[in-house]
């Protein structure tokens, strides 16, 4: 099932964004296995969030864990929010 992942943190900021997207997807032309569409924006509260949507949970979890993790970790970064849900509908133009 196809599934909408926000990840969020009054903690982040866009240059930490930056830093670790740089890392975990170094080259845009060879994106995640199971990634469909990716997005980052501050929060209105303060804070960044990341949202994503994935071909199936099981596909974001591996890649958090094989990867974003493990990038968080060796730079530091401190932690995030993370919401899985199922999508119900989608619409691209």
């Amino acid at each position: 099932m196809t599934v909408l992942v926000q990840n969020q943190s009054a903690a982040w900021n866009q240059k930490l964004y930056d830093t670790i997207f740089e890392r975990v997807i170094p080259d845009r032309a060879k994106p995640p296995a199971g990634l469909v569409a990716h997005y980052s924006a501050p929060l209105a509260s303060g804070g960044f969030q990341v949202v994503d949507v994935w071909e199936s949970e099981d596909a974001y979890r591996r890649f958090e864990a094989e990867v974003i993790a493990p990038a968080a970790q060796d730079l530091g970064l401190p932690p995030f929010d993370t919401t899985v849900v199922e999508i119900h509908n989608s619409l691209v133009v």
